[in-house]
């Protein structure tokens, strides 16, 4: 447990997300501005789909990213385990 200046305790893997958020979000605004200074020069007519598929690109790894660090998520392993359990334990009593 960390604490801040206003005396709140946090958690460090919380705290690590908001940081990674934060990096994330001023890169996004970085590309933004970047894309939006080249888009005279490049004179591509697909920059918009280019510059959409990037976003969800990076929205897709952030969103695996978050449900590897959430606590409270079964992984994908245990999940099958489990089911694969109760199919055999139906099975075996038909």
């Amino acid at each position: 447990m960390t604490t801040r200046s206003t005396g709140k305790a946090t958690d460090r893997g919380a705290e690590a997300v908001q940081i990674l958020a934060g990096a994330v979000d001023l890169g996004l605004e970085l590309v933004e501005g970047l894309v939006s200074r080249m888009r005279g020069t490049v004179g591509r007519s697909d920059l918009n789909d280019l510059v959409a598929d990037g976003q969800e690109d990076l929205r897709a790894r952030g969103e695996l990213l978050l449900g590897r660090l959430h606590t409270g998520s079964e992984s994908h392993m245990e999940a099958v385990a489990r089911r694969s359990v109760t199919y055999r334990k139906a099975a075996a009593d038909e």
